[in-house]
């Protein structure tokens, strides 16, 4: 009987403990207002991090990863700022573990990106820049 062991790379609580010290981070706070916001989910086979795009299309959004940590850019275009349209944002998502040995995925859909972190599923070991689909 072949038995595929679960791929495993950190420790549960530990990830709790890190969840509950990102939202309680008053910077994490002041950079939803001025970037653009961050949510996370931790669900049995994933975490998920959610952005909230407004006023990006999918083509202006690049996600990538180094070692431990999620980096999303993003061109705002704000039209009722033409100072600010057009402008560059970026927001890093430093997990308690290695991203690059994980299987992620992502998917842009009516301006909210969400990055699937498989909990359970190796990846390539790399840092490496995300598909957005």
């Amino acid at each position: 009987m072949n038995k595929k062991e679960d791929f495993h790379p950190f420790n549960l609580d530990e990830l709790e403990k890190w969840m509950e010290d990102y939202y309680l981070d008053p910077l994490s706070s002041y950079l939803d207002q001025i970037t653009f916001r961050i949510d996370l989910y931790d669900t049995e086979a994933e975490i998920i991090v959610e952005a909230l795009l407004t006023g990006c299309v999918s083509k202006d959004v690049t996600v990538s990863l180094k070692e431990n940590t999620v980096i999303i850019k993003a061109v705002k275009i704000d039209e009722t700022d033409p100072i600010r349209c057009g402008q560059p944002c970026m927001r890093k998502v430093k997990l308690p573990f290695s991203v690059i040995k994980n299987k992620v995925s992502a998917d842009f859909s009516n301006e909210i990106l969400e990055i699937f972190i498989n909990k359970n599923e190796a990846g390539p070991g790399c840092d490496r820049d995300i598909s957005i689909n």
